[in-house]
């Protein structure tokens, strides 16, 4: 089912050259249902899902400890969070260190204020057999994905800050802010 506001986001993506970022309906809705669900861990060992976050928009980044290119885009992230937070998106960096301690230890070296959960190599990184590290993924506030990138860079970086600019705009409009 494509619903309203998603026509409209992606049209916005579309008009912002984002077409090749675009996630298929059927891809789409298997993975936001995926995405969504699964049981996942805090760094702090509580349990969460995605799901908690539902109305907001996620950016939800998987990365390793190991992977150098995720070091570097964590950082970045970090401060978007910041940014974001206040205006209803937050950033959600998804360890897929097989040590939840590796993954807390390098949270806490480089200072992440953003929300750090671990799921490990064989969890949910396995289930959406993602093709690269890192992979993210941009939910709208209704926890469908909207954008899926593969790898760090900065057109990398700036394809997922659109798309979550895109969707925070779509709350501005309606609030006639």
């Amino acid at each position: 089912m494509v619903r309203r506001p998603f026509m409209a986001v992606a049209g916005a993506f579309l008009a912002a050259g984002l077409s090749g970022a675009m996630i298929g309906d059927a891809t789409a809705d298997d993975r936001s249902a995926r995405l969504r669900a699964r049981p996942l861990t805090t760094v702090d060992g509580q349990p969460t899902t995605l799901a908690a976050w539902e109305g907001q928009v996620l950016l939800v980044n998987f990365w390793a400890s190991w992977c150098a290119p995720c070091r570097t885009e964590l950082a970045t992230l970090d401060e978007w969070n910041a940014d974001w937070v206040p205006r209803g998106a937050r950033v959600v960096a998804v360890s897929l260190d097989s040590d939840r301690d590796r993954a807390l230890r390098f949270a806490d070296d480089q200072g992440l204020a953003l929300t750090v959960l671990h799921d490990g190599p064989d969890g949910l990184a396995r289930e959406l057999d993602l093709p690269a590290v890192p992979t993210t993924y941009v939910l709208d506030r209704e926890g469908e994905v909207v954008l899926e990138v593969q790898g760090s860079g900065e057109r990398e970086l700036k394809r997922m800050r659109q798309a979550v600019e895109q969707l925070l705009a779509v709350r501005d409009d309606r609030a006639g802010l």
